[in-house]
């Protein structure tokens, strides 16, 4: 047993650890038996990073205080800073897409609170972040959003597919880029889809947020609208649109300007990381996001009236189905 992971047992007087599967993170997570609340869960953050680098763990702690007042989101019951080690409410199993599976009645209801959300974020907790808070000081400027398309040409295309981009898509991305930096002017979640969003009763609750930084107003709505875990149904997808519109004053035209660039920024960033997953950590559980992100990806395409994509896109939709085949 990890030391780390013994000594909080013993700090907080838990026993059982049964490991979960986590994100794409390097969290650790473990359900535990609790003397006093049934369970919890004990969370292992990897060592502390280079000082100029963002640290997860206490950007974590600092920004679940400041959404908590807003949105629900999961409460740290104790931490420990030197081993860096957190307890945490046990939220259970069930996210956003498993309720989803088993009642897709509910979409409507559920798409509802997640537009409320949407909104919260480019509205009120946007409105209301101190202008020097360390998630409104860093943004997806140029070097982020030029790391995440190298990312993902070196893990998607390169480690996946084997073979490289076409040149016009280098060039179509800066492009996205030079576009997508002077508008983050918003405070975005940065990885808002359901696996991140907990059903806890009639609510929801919001995970995996210290990533959040300033970006364009309809990056988390590309997120969680072009998903790669959930394929919404039309009059969801109106809901979810309709209220971010609604929240910003926006034209449905502007509103789409903009939001075909973020999606394909979104989910090209997403496709390097289910590349990684399933290449270089051997996770199964994120190859189904693959050909459904690239369907997506040919549905930007089409409405940006981009031939040429639509036809390349199609093309890698039948090789990553071949290459998953032979995995």
């Amino acid at each position: 047993m990890d030391q780390r992971l013994q000594d909080a047992l013993d700090r907080w007087d838990c026993r059982e650890p049964q490991a979960l599967s986590g994100d794409a993170g390097a969290r650790q997570y473990f359900r535990v038996r609790h003397p006093h609340l049934g369970t919890a869960l004990v969370v292992l953050y990897p060592p502390a990073p280079e000082p100029s680098a963002a640290d997860g763990y206490y950007d974590f702690r600092a920004l679940q205080a400041y959404l908590d007042p807003v949105i629900r989101v999961a409460t740290i019951i104790q931490h420990h800073d030197e081993s860096r080690t957190m307890l945490m409410e046990d939220l259970g199993d069930e996210t956003l897409e498993r309720r989803l599976m088993v009642h897709p009645e509910e979409e409507k209801h559920w798409v509802g609170i997640v537009a409320l959300q949407l909104a919260s974020w480019v509205g009120l907790l946007t409105e209301g972040a101190p202008s020097r808070a360390f998630f409104m000081l860093r943004a997806f400027d140029q070097p982020k959003l030029q790391f995440e398309w190298d990312y993902c040409r070196t893990n998607f295309f390169q480690d996946f597919l084997q073979k490289d981009p076409p040149r016009w898509l280098d060039r179509l991305m800066e492009e996205i880029h030079h576009t997508l930096e002077p508008r983050a002017r918003f405070l975005a979640h940065r990885d808002f889809h359901v696996r991140n969003l907990m059903v806890q009763g009639e609510r929801l609750v919001t995970l995996d947020f210290q990533d959040a930084r300033k970006g364009a107003a309809t990056y988390d709505l590309a997120s969680i609208l072009f998903d790669g875990y959930w394929d919404w149904s039309e009059e969801a997808r109106a809901i979810l649109v309709g209220r971010v519109r609604e929240e910003l004053g926006w034209s449905e035209t502007l509103l789409w300007e903009e939001l075909n660039l973020s999606a394909l920024q979104r989910n090209f960033k997403a496709l390097g990381t289910f590349g990684h997953q399933v290449v270089h950590k051997k996770k199964a559980y994120f190859a189904p996001a693959i050909p459904r992100t690239l369907r997506h990806i040919i549905g930007h395409f089409h409405r940006i009236h981009h031939g040429e994509g639509v036809l390349q896109a199609e093309n890698w939709l039948r090789l990553a189905e071949r290459r998953l085949m032979e995995r």
